[in-house]
């Protein structure tokens, strides 16, 4: 996974290109995370860009924080791009909404306060990302340890963290830092999603890398590779265990049914009866 190419940006730095190979369920896991290279505050800017195919539950990345600071994220899909296409109303309701106010105060005073509640309510996510998960994991002493979640409850630590990710007002260390993108539980794992993931440290980049996931063979093929699964203590579990087992049993067999009818057969060409 070289780097393509590099070439002056029309922004504030130099422009770099790189293909990151996408990894299906069976291979999804912090180990095989997609490296997304480094930040550094006021200095890079890494952008990937994937998608969540039909039988992709998720993408792990990772990315190296070199200064402490504020890091901040941001995350898009293509059904905030669909909406953005859409017709621009907002003074045509800006104009009704006054309307309202002089003909039924009482009216748009309760209907604007149900409309905050609303809004109150709804995902710092959804803005950009609807239908989309994030997760941010920072490792500590060699593990991962979940520090944001855009489904944990609101006003948990979990959310506030997340939250505060995507404003770009959480201080971070440094360090390594996981990020996994999947679909929420309003969308069905079949549905393709294709999305954009940035994050920098600081208001100016020197460079600016654009990662780009090519899709995995498994996607190309529209295939789902499995593995046994295993129980809470890494074991194989007793169904699985008796599948393997019974598999093994029948491998077994056929081999000495085909040893024997090779052996019958000598025999039979070297036999004086």
């Amino acid at each position: 996974m070289s780097t393509i190419s590099g070439i002056p940006s029309s922004s504030t730095g130099n422009y770099w290109e790189k293909t990151l190979s996408d990894v299906n369920d069976v291979d999804e896991s912090f180990a095989n995370a997609r490296d997304m290279g480094y930040t550094r505050l006021n200095y890079a800017r890494v952008t990937t860009v994937g998608k969540l195919a039909n039988n992709d539950t998720s993408d792990i990345y990772k990315i190296s924080v070199q200064s402490n600071g504020k890091l901040s994220v941001s995350l898009r899909n293509d059904q905030s791009e669909e909406e953005e296409k859409v017709l621009d109303l907002s003074k045509y309701d800006q104009a009704l909404n006054e309307l309202k106010q002089q003909i039924d105060p009482e009216g748009y005073a309760k209907e604007k306060e149900e409309r905050e509640a609303e809004e109150a309510k709804k995902k710092l996510i959804e803005y950009t990302a609807p239908g989309m998960r994030l997760e941010v994991y920072v490792e500590k002493n060699g593990r991962q340890t979940l520090i944001g979640d855009s489904e944990a409850e609101e006003g948990s630590k979990l959310r506030e963290t997340l939250d505060s990710i995507l404003k770009g007002e959480y201080k971070a260390s440094k360090g390594t830092y996981y990020f996994k993108v999947s679909r929420d539980d309003t969308v069905k794992e079949s549905e393709q999603m294709s999305y954009a993931m940035q994050i920098m440290q600081g208001t100016t980049y020197k460079h600016d890398y654009v990662l780009t996931e090519s899709s995995s063979q498994d996607t190309k093929n529209k295939t789902t590779s499995r593995v046994p699964s295993t129980s809470s203590n890494g074991t194989l579990s007793s169904v699985n265990a008796l599948q393997v087992q019974a598999a093994r049993y029948q491998a077994t067999a056929q081999m000495l049914q085909v040893g024997y009818l090779n052996m019958a057969s000598i025999y039979s060409k070297n036999s004086s009866y």
